[in-house]
Protein backbone atom coordinates (compact mmCIF):
# COMPACT_ATOMS: atom_id res chain seq x y z
CA UNK A 1 0.00 0.00 0.00
CA UNK A 2 1.36 3.31 -1.14
CA UNK A 3 0.05 5.09 1.99
CA UNK A 4 1.59 1.93 4.55
CA UNK A 5 5.02 2.71 2.28
CA UNK A 6 5.16 6.63 2.85
CA UNK A 7 4.96 6.15 6.68
CA UNK A 8 7.96 3.70 6.91
CA UNK A 9 9.59 5.87 4.89
CA UNK A 10 9.33 8.99 7.01
CA UNK A 11 10.13 6.74 10.04
CA UNK A 12 13.27 5.29 8.37
CA UNK A 13 14.66 8.93 6.90
CA UNK A 14 13.84 9.97 10.29
CA UNK A 15 16.33 7.84 11.58
CA UNK A 16 18.87 8.12 9.40
CA UNK A 17 18.39 11.92 9.72
CA UNK A 18 18.83 11.50 13.27
CA UNK A 19 22.08 9.20 12.82
CA UNK A 20 23.61 12.10 10.44
CA UNK A 21 23.06 14.43 13.14
CA UNK A 22 24.86 11.66 15.68
CA UNK A 23 27.82 10.92 13.55
CA UNK A 24 26.40 8.46 10.91
CA UNK A 25 25.32 6.27 13.90
CA UNK A 26 22.50 3.99 13.48
CA UNK A 27 21.89 2.35 16.58
CA UNK A 28 21.31 6.47 17.49
CA UNK A 29 18.92 7.12 15.16
CA UNK A 30 16.92 4.16 15.79
CA UNK A 31 16.77 4.89 19.56
CA UNK A 32 16.01 8.60 19.08
CA UNK A 33 13.04 7.72 16.65
CA UNK A 34 11.80 4.92 18.63
CA UNK A 35 11.70 7.83 22.14
CA UNK A 36 9.77 9.90 20.15
CA UNK A 37 7.53 7.52 18.55
CA UNK A 38 6.90 5.96 22.44
CA UNK A 39 6.51 9.41 23.98
CA UNK A 40 4.10 10.71 21.69
CA UNK A 41 1.91 7.41 22.00
CA UNK A 42 2.49 7.67 26.26
CA UNK A 43 -0.70 9.81 26.90
CA UNK A 44 -3.04 7.38 24.81
CA UNK A 45 -0.99 3.95 26.53
CA UNK A 46 -1.87 5.33 29.79
CA UNK A 47 -5.48 5.74 29.33
CA UNK A 48 -5.89 2.74 27.49
CA UNK A 49 -4.37 0.70 30.56
CA UNK A 50 -6.37 2.77 32.66
CA UNK A 51 -9.04 1.73 31.18
CA UNK A 52 -8.07 -1.80 31.24
CA UNK A 53 -7.24 -1.46 34.66
CA UNK A 54 -11.21 -0.06 35.51
CA UNK A 55 -12.74 -3.08 33.32
CA UNK A 56 -10.61 -5.37 35.24
CA UNK A 57 -11.40 -4.38 38.96
CA UNK A 58 -15.47 -4.27 37.58
CA UNK A 59 -15.25 -7.87 36.61
CA UNK A 60 -13.45 -8.69 39.87
CA UNK A 61 -15.87 -7.18 41.74
CA UNK A 62 -18.92 -9.54 39.95
CA UNK A 63 -16.72 -12.76 39.48
CA UNK A 64 -18.44 -14.14 42.22
CA UNK A 65 -21.81 -13.83 41.44
CA UNK A 66 -20.49 -15.29 37.96
CA UNK A 67 -18.79 -18.05 39.48
CA UNK A 68 -22.15 -19.31 41.10
CA UNK A 69 -24.39 -18.60 37.70
CA UNK A 70 -21.59 -21.26 36.21
CA UNK A 71 -22.14 -23.72 38.78
CA UNK A 72 -25.98 -23.17 39.06
CA UNK A 73 -26.53 -23.81 35.13
CA UNK A 74 -23.20 -25.48 34.11
CA UNK A 75 -25.59 -28.05 32.07
CA UNK A 76 -27.47 -24.96 30.89
CA UNK A 77 -25.17 -22.98 28.25
CA UNK A 78 -28.28 -20.61 26.90
CA UNK A 79 -29.93 -19.38 30.40
CA UNK A 80 -25.90 -19.18 31.80
CA UNK A 81 -25.57 -16.63 28.84
CA UNK A 82 -28.93 -14.98 29.63
CA UNK A 83 -28.39 -15.10 33.15
CA UNK A 84 -24.29 -13.37 32.72
CA UNK A 85 -25.19 -10.60 30.16
CA UNK A 86 -27.67 -9.81 32.91
CA UNK A 87 -25.55 -9.59 35.85
CA UNK A 88 -22.90 -7.79 33.70
CA UNK A 89 -25.71 -5.18 32.12
CA UNK A 90 -26.82 -4.43 35.70
CA UNK A 91 -23.24 -3.46 36.70
CA UNK A 92 -22.43 -1.58 34.00
CA UNK A 93 -19.72 -4.16 32.58
CA UNK A 94 -19.01 -4.59 29.04
CA UNK A 95 -17.90 -8.62 27.81
CA UNK A 96 -14.97 -6.49 26.65
CA UNK A 97 -12.92 -4.27 27.35
CA UNK A 98 -13.31 -0.49 25.73
CA UNK A 99 -8.89 -0.21 25.70
CA UNK A 100 -9.42 -3.29 23.34
CA UNK A 101 -11.01 -1.47 20.44
CA UNK A 102 -8.96 1.90 20.52
CA UNK A 103 -5.52 0.28 21.37
CA UNK A 104 -6.19 -1.04 17.53
CA UNK A 105 -5.20 2.34 16.80
CA UNK A 106 -1.51 1.89 17.75
CA UNK A 107 -1.28 -1.81 16.43
CA UNK A 108 -0.26 -0.13 12.72
CA UNK A 109 2.04 2.33 14.49
CA UNK A 110 4.09 -0.05 16.24
CA UNK A 111 4.13 -2.15 12.49
CA UNK A 112 5.23 0.90 10.65
CA UNK A 113 8.42 1.81 13.28
CA UNK A 114 9.23 -1.95 13.58
CA UNK A 115 9.41 -2.21 9.20
CA UNK A 116 11.74 0.85 9.91
CA UNK A 117 14.06 -0.23 11.85
CA UNK A 118 14.12 -3.42 10.45
CA UNK A 119 15.54 -1.53 7.54
CA UNK A 120 18.08 0.54 9.12
CA UNK A 121 19.55 -2.12 11.23
CA UNK A 122 19.95 -4.59 8.25
CA UNK A 123 22.36 -1.50 6.94
CA UNK A 124 24.67 -2.30 9.59
CA UNK A 125 27.56 -0.43 11.61
CA UNK A 126 28.86 -0.18 15.30
CA UNK A 127 27.05 1.25 18.13
CA UNK A 128 28.38 1.51 21.40
CA UNK A 129 30.02 -2.06 22.03
CA UNK A 130 28.07 -3.45 19.56
CA UNK A 131 30.09 -4.24 16.41
CA UNK A 132 27.49 -4.63 14.21
CA UNK A 133 23.58 -4.11 14.69
CA UNK A 134 22.43 -5.80 11.55
CA UNK A 135 23.67 -8.93 13.14
CA UNK A 136 22.48 -10.52 16.63
CA UNK A 137 23.99 -8.96 20.00
CA UNK A 138 24.28 -11.31 23.45
CA UNK A 139 23.99 -8.32 25.68
CA UNK A 140 21.48 -6.23 23.73
CA UNK A 141 19.35 -9.64 23.70
CA UNK A 142 19.85 -9.92 27.49
CA UNK A 143 18.90 -6.16 28.32
CA UNK A 144 16.10 -6.46 26.03
CA UNK A 145 14.54 -9.72 27.87
CA UNK A 146 14.88 -7.81 31.12
CA UNK A 147 12.93 -4.57 29.67
CA UNK A 148 10.26 -7.04 28.49
CA UNK A 149 10.08 -9.32 31.40
CA UNK A 150 9.74 -5.71 33.76
CA UNK A 151 6.98 -4.87 31.46
CA UNK A 152 4.85 -7.68 31.46
CA UNK A 153 5.43 -7.81 35.39
CA UNK A 154 4.31 -3.53 35.56
CA UNK A 155 1.34 -4.62 33.71
CA UNK A 156 0.58 -8.39 35.09
CA UNK A 157 -2.16 -9.38 37.56
CA UNK A 158 -3.54 -12.30 38.80
CA UNK A 159 -2.55 -15.32 41.08
CA UNK A 160 1.08 -15.98 41.85
CA UNK A 161 1.59 -18.96 39.75
CA UNK A 162 0.02 -17.86 36.44
CA UNK A 163 1.55 -14.01 36.87
CA UNK A 164 5.44 -16.60 37.80
CA UNK A 165 4.20 -18.62 34.31
CA UNK A 166 3.70 -15.75 32.11
CA UNK A 167 6.67 -13.68 33.23
CA UNK A 168 8.82 -17.05 32.37
CA UNK A 169 7.05 -17.49 29.34
CA UNK A 170 7.46 -14.04 28.75
CA UNK A 171 11.56 -14.03 29.04
CA UNK A 172 12.04 -16.97 27.03
CA UNK A 173 9.77 -15.98 24.03
CA UNK A 174 11.87 -12.90 24.01
CA UNK A 175 15.24 -14.18 24.72
CA UNK A 176 14.78 -16.50 22.17
CA UNK A 177 13.65 -14.11 19.57
CA UNK A 178 15.97 -11.79 20.13
CA UNK A 179 19.31 -14.34 20.12
CA UNK A 180 18.30 -14.65 16.04
CA UNK A 181 17.12 -10.91 15.44
CA UNK A 182 19.36 -7.76 14.49
CA UNK A 183 20.61 -6.05 17.35
CA UNK A 184 19.46 -2.70 16.08
CA UNK A 185 15.73 -4.59 16.12
CA UNK A 186 17.29 -5.15 19.96
CA UNK A 187 17.67 -1.70 20.92
CA UNK A 188 13.98 -0.80 19.31
CA UNK A 189 12.61 -3.86 21.51
CA UNK A 190 14.24 -3.01 24.27
CA UNK A 191 13.22 0.43 24.62
CA UNK A 192 9.88 0.42 24.02
CA UNK A 193 10.14 -2.27 26.78
CA UNK A 194 11.56 0.01 29.02
CA UNK A 195 8.64 2.68 28.39
CA UNK A 196 6.03 -0.73 28.78
CA UNK A 197 7.49 -0.92 32.34
CA UNK A 198 7.54 3.20 33.32
CA UNK A 199 3.60 2.87 31.89
CA UNK A 200 2.74 -0.04 34.21
CA UNK A 201 4.60 1.31 37.09
CA UNK A 202 2.89 4.78 37.12
CA UNK A 203 -0.49 2.97 36.15
CA UNK A 204 0.17 0.83 39.92
CA UNK A 205 1.26 4.11 41.51
CA UNK A 206 -2.02 6.07 40.78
Amino acid sequence: MVFWDQIVDVLRESMLAYAQVCNGNLGYGILIVTFLARLALLPLGLRLARLAQAHQQAMQKIQPELDALRRTYQRNPRRLAEETRRVMARAGVSPLSAAGGIGLIQFPIFLALYAAVRQVAGIGGRFLWVRDISKPEAIVAALATLFTVAAAASGSSGSAPNRSIMLILSAVVTAVALSKMAAGIGLYWGLSSLFGAVQGLVIQRR
